[in-house]
């Protein structure tokens, strides 16, 4: 275990630059910190955002991230739980993944303040053939903030995909 700010993490931490190999986003576009726990059994992922000012998104008048970002964060959970679920299991690349939809949509704050961790967890709960849907949620202060159900489904190849060829 290990243990940053009192909270103690697995030894299945991904962190800074390293998470960046099991998302598609890079740069300004990589929104997660870290990934700090995950099971493949029963498909779960939990990340972290260290919000700033300095966020892509941080909004001065409202002192923070839009609650509305939470969705993306949820978004790049699913996609990094789709990373180390490839690369424990096969060492190869995770397929792409398309938002099908985010039902139950709700927040209770209108934004996460710069200089707040969040918590984003994800967990798989169907799957059927590449559809796949997942309970989201975002924590700040040991409360959960945001809530989602996100679905997805998952290509091999985008231009296969949309009707061209690989």
């Amino acid at each position: 275990m290990r243990v940053k700010a009192g909270t103690m993490y697995s030894v299945k931490m991904i962190e800074r630059p390293d998470i960046q190999n099991y998302l598609p986003h890079k740069g300004s576009m990589l929104l997660l910190d870290r990934i700090v726990d995950y099971g493949l059994e029963r498909p779960f992922l939990v990340s972290e955002v260290d919000t700033t000012a300095e966020d892509l998104f941080y909004r001065s008048e409202i002192g923070g991230v839009p609650a509305w970002v939470g969705f993306e964060y949820m978004a790049q959970s699913i996609a990094a739980l789709s990373g180390v679920s490839v690369k424990s299991r096969s060492g190869g690349e995770p397929k792409i993944g398309f938002i099908m939809s985010i039902r139950a949509f709700t927040t209770e704050v209108p934004s996460y303040p710069a200089g707040k961790t969040v918590s984003v967890s994800v967990s798989e709960i169907f799957r059927e053939d590449s559809v796949v849907s997942f309970d989201c949620s975002v924590t700040m202060d040991n409360a959960v903030v945001t809530k989602a159900v996100v679905n997805a489904i998952e290509v091999d190849s985008v231009p296969e995909f949309l009707g061209g060829k690989a």
